[in-house]
């Protein structure tokens, strides 16, 4: 058993603007499953306390959390309020003899009802007739059904296998891509990530949600992107590098990929002169996959049940892999 660790002051941090409402929640939370606990609240580096000390910090991945890591005489544990995490390992803080979790599980169903949808609407010919609306054109077309299609999911965390379980609802068939190979799952058949090339030709929908790490940046190359038939549509709700934006304007413009809807980008905000913006062929959407009105009240059902566990001497449910760097 590991040593068990106290949960008597928790700093919570967030941007200016969202941190009064999350507050509340994250008191509430925190004080209903322990209570006694303090909870302090800051919406920028300047106010955390100088040389205070605490037993946990709740944040998103801010551009000033090293600063205001380092006001503090002490911390113990950093719980990042989202799933992806690559943004910490360019952070001047301590990582290695720290506890950092995450909120890993929270997006699922959001991200999965986004997946659904950008198939459909490139299925249903939605971007074809928004078009004609604008124009005010009337020409019928024969629509395509997502029933009986397969989509290849490159990614099957939290997040694929929900976006599996929904696609299968849909009478699609499953095709889940990942590190190592399991046997068959309820809604799925599984293959590791060795035999994403075969698995491509077959596939009318690609649907990314990886990780970025050193072993995924740029895995969805235009080679990778070239084995999909002609007419596939590309789905990216993963992070931004994983999938090449180069690579997706140029099949777009051959006429390979169907379209591409697109969640995340290298650079964020996308830059004004990328060739995405008002692209007839993009669903281009501002990293908005994950977000859902229960957001908060998800992840610090992810923090209680981390610190449930590690205030017993346990090992957390959701850690950072440090070594893997997600």
């Amino acid at each position: 058993m590991r040593p068990s660790r106290q949960l008597d002051t928790v700093l919570f941090l967030q941007k200016p603007e969202l941190l009064r409402a999350h507050s509340e929640v994250v008191s509430r939370a925190i004080t209903d499953a322990f209570p006694g606990t303090r909870v302090v609240a800051c919406g920028a580096a300047r106010e955390v306390p100088s040389g205070a000390c605490f037993d946990a910090v709740i944040a998103p991945t801010l551009p000033w959390l090293p600063e205001a890591l380092a006001r503090l005489g002490r911390y113990d544990w950093v719980h990042f309020l989202s799933a992806g995490v690559e943004k910490i390992w360019d952070m001047p803080f301590r990582k290695d003899d720290v506890l950092l979790t995450k909120s890993s599980g929270i997006h699922g169903v959001a991200m999965a009802e986004f997946a659904l949808g950008a198939m459909l609407y490139f299925a249903k010919s939605f971007d074809r007739f928004v078009e004609q609306a604008r124009q005010g054109v009337w020409q019928r077309t024969w629509l395509d059904e997502l029933a009986g299609r397969t989509v290849v999911i490159l990614g099957m965390g939290h997040i694929g296998s929900e976006v599996a379980r929904c696609a299968t609802n849909f009478g699609m068939n499953v095709i889940g891509v990942q590190r190592t190979s399991r046997d068959e799952a309820d809604s799925a058949t599984l293959v590791p990530v060795q035999r994403l090339g075969e698995v491509l030709p077959g596939a009318n929908y690609l649907v990314v949600c990886l990780p970025l790490t050193p072993e995924t940046k740029n895995l969805v190359s235009e080679n990778v992107l070239r084995r999909l038939p002609r007419g596939a549509t590309l789905v990216d709700i993963s992070r931004g590098g994983v999938v090449s934006e180069s690579a997706v304007l140029h099949l777009l413009k051959s006429g390979h990929l169907r379209g591409a809807a697109l969640d995340v980008f290298e650079q964020e905000p996308l830059p004004a002169e990328s060739g995405l913006w008002r692209h007839p062929k993009v669903l281009l959407t501002p990293h908005v996959s994950g977000t859902n009105p229960h957001y908060m009240e998800r992840a610090m059902d992810v923090f209680i049940a981390n610190a449930r566990c590690v205030t017993a001497g346990d090992a957390p449910l959701t850690p950072v892999d440090t070594e893997r760097r997600y």
